[in-house]
């Protein structure tokens, strides 16, 4: 028995580990593939596909989504027990550019066009048009709002609209918004009921290029202008309240343009900076206390199109330089020392974007489920503290080693989690 309860747990662990992978674009800018890792080895299985040079990838339960972009307009459709056989592959519509694909099921999904005012809804996995939303009211003078990240919180759907100038080499015009539509009814949700005809949430900043869900804060990297190092940062939009906090960071103290970002460990985060000299960094920062923290070690300084966050871990997609091409590919970092663990992994083609199969290990002290161990946690384990089983109010999610109380030791594990998140 006790034989098999140890072969049972073995084959449990391997399972899980096995589980876990990240799937990664790459490309040249000429030509794209599609490559995977396994998580638990940091070894590259490259080009299961070959696929658009300009695509992003993102995954929603076992399957996997490849949006190729304008020339393109279409997305493939994968399982991951097989990423090299596509499931199907189905057209956004000629020119209409997909940017992102947000979901609110297995069998709905918004798809964001960035050269069309239309906002798509489709079932994900067959590519079934489910109808659209007209997001022209969000436009500028050109007509078309530049649709381009989006979440999904509370059954509503955030979408930033950037409304650049396609008349005027896409600058910047005088305000971005995020759109809000709720999920349930595809209609719009008007944020100023004074002002006619539908509003977003007025954005600080402008021209979106990177983002992440913190709990239920999103955090935006806006570059506004790519001539200016100064002009743009980081914003945090409140989804609770369809409020922007404003810009918390902004690029002046960060060291250049923003670019893409992700959430490692709490309040604090990762962003890919542009600076004078077009060397690309990876600043870490702190929205709690505003300040950027030393930048990471062991890149190359060439252009780094793309993070991602598993796990407690960072993953970035480092590009390389002419003089060293070896010193570009993925590059893994421990999310609480910033030490780098792995890497650079070869992808064949240069990696772009990636995203992540499997599942995370659970942060137990997440009481409210929010995806953060923060202070409301913090307020509902020391209302807990100190009961045992038997006392009236004792819950059995607080004793997190499982001693029958909630003491010091449990504590102790809270202490090691708190300012974590999932998922980054």
């Amino acid at each position: 028995m006790k034989q098999f309860v140890i072969g049972f747990l073995l084959m449990m662990a391997t399972s899980s580990f096995a589980a876990n992978q990240a799937v990664i674009t790459t490309t040249d800018f000429s030509s794209g593939s599609f490559s995977s890792l396994d998580l638990s080895t940091n070894v590259a299985s490259k080009d299961h596909l070959t696929i658009h040079s300009d695509a992003v990838v993102r995954t929603y339960k076992d399957k996997v989504y490849i949006i190729n972009r304008l020339g393109q307009d279409n997305v493939i459709v994968l399982d991951k027990s097989d990423l090299s056989k596509p499931l199907t592959q189905y057209s956004t519509g000629n020119g209409t550019n997909p940017h992102d694909i947000a979901f609110v099921s297995e069998s709905k999904a918004y798809i964001s066009r960035y050269g069309y005012q239309r906002l798509l809804i489709v079932n994900p996995v067959t590519g079934d048009s489910l109808g659209n939303v007209n997001m022209a009211a969000f436009a500028d003078a050109d007509g078309i709002p530049e649709m381009s990240q989006m979440t999904i919180y509370n059954n509503h759907l955030f979408v930033v609209c950037q409304r650049l100038d396609q008349d005027n080499g896409f600058a910047p015009t005088d305000f971005s918004l995020i759109g809000v539509v709720d999920v349930t009814t595809d209609k719009i949700v008007d944020q100023d009921a004074t002002t006619p005809a539908n509003q977003g949430i007025l954005m600080a900043s402008t021209n979106t290029s990177g983002a992440a869900r913190w709990g239920t804060k999103w955090v935006l990297s806006n570059v506004k202008t790519f001539g200016d190092l100064t002009d743009g940062g980081i914003e945090v939009i409140n989804l609770a309240t369809f409020k922007s906090e404003g810009v918390a960071i902004g690029e002046s103290v960060l060291g250049g343009n923003v670019n893409s970002l992700v959430m490692g460990s709490g309040n604090k985060g990762y962003v890919v900076v542009s600076d004078a000299n077009f060397a690309n960094l990876v600043v870490g920062f702190d929205l709690a206390s505003k300040t950027v923290a030393t930048n990471l070690g062991g890149l190359s300084g060439g252009y780094v199109p793309g993070l991602g966050v598993f796990d407690q871990r960072l993953y970035v997609l480092d590009r390389g330089v002419f003089s060293d091409p070896t010193s570009g590919g993925v590059k893994v970092f421990d999310v609480k020392t910033n030490q780098l663990v792995g890497g650079p992994i070869n992808t064949g083609l240069p990696p772009s974007t990636i995203a992540f199969l499997g599942t995370e290990s659970p942060l137990v002290s997440d009481f409210n489920g929010d995806g953060v161990v923060s202070f409301p946690d913090f307020l509902a384990f020391a209302n807990a503290f100190g009961k045992k089983t038997g006392d009236s109010g004792f819950d059995v999610k607080y004793d997190l080693n499982g001693n029958g109380s909630v003491d010091f030791p449990d504590f102790l594990i809270f202490v090691s989690e708190f300012n974590s998140a999932t998922g980054g």
